[in-house]
C-alpha cells in the first residue's frame, strides 16, 4: 500500500469514527477500538479499557458529555499518517467539536495508534495532545 493509499484508507476509517460519535452511540464508537485499548483524555487522565462493554460505557459517557456541551457534529483536518510496519499506523489530526449552527465548541489535536485486524483498522491507543505546562 502506498503512503497515499494508506492515508486515504485511514481517512475513511476516521470518517466512520466521526459518524459513530455523531450518532452519540457508545456501542458504535466502541466497535472501532481494539480490546484492550488505552486512551489519554484531554485532562491528562489515562484509561485502560479491557472489554467491549467497558469501552461502550466509557464512550457513551464521553458522547453524552459532548452532547450536553452542545455537540451536534464534528470534523477533522490536518490528518497526518505514518505507517508503523505492515499492520499499524500513527494518525494525528485536529478535531473540531461543532454546534448545530456549525459554530465551534472546542478544537484539539489528537493522535491514534491504529492496528489492522483483518481488513479493518482499530484504535489501540488514543492520545490527546495535552499542552505542556506553561503553554496555551
Amino acid at each position: 500500500m502506498t503512503d497515499s493509499e494508506l492515508t486515504s484508507d485511514v481517512r475513511a476509517f476516521f470518517d466512520k469514527y466521526k459518524d459513530a460519535f455523531d450518532s452519540i452511540d457508545g456501542q458504535r464508537i466502541a466497535a472501532l477500538y481494539h480490546i484492550p485499548t488505552v486512551t489519554m483524555r484531554g485532562d491528562g487522565s489515562i484509561h485502560t479499557l479491557q472489554s467491549r462493554q467497558e469501552l461502550a460505557r466509557f464512550f457513551q459517557g464521553v458522547a453524552d458529555n459532548y452532547q450536553k456541551d452542545g455537540y451536534a457534529g464534528g470534523r477533522f483536518d490536518e490528518l497526518q499518517v505514518s505507517p508503523i510496519g505492515g499492520r499499524s499506523a500513527l494518525a494525528t489530526m485536529d478535531w473540531e467539536m461543532l454546534r448545530r449552527d456549525a459554530s465551534l465548541i472546542r478544537k484539539w489535536r489528537q493522535s491514534y495508534n491504529l492496528v489492522r485486524d483483518g481488513s479493518s483498522w482499530q484504535i489501540l491507543v488514543s492520545t490527546f495532545h495535552v499542552p505542556r505546562a506553561g503553554t496555551t
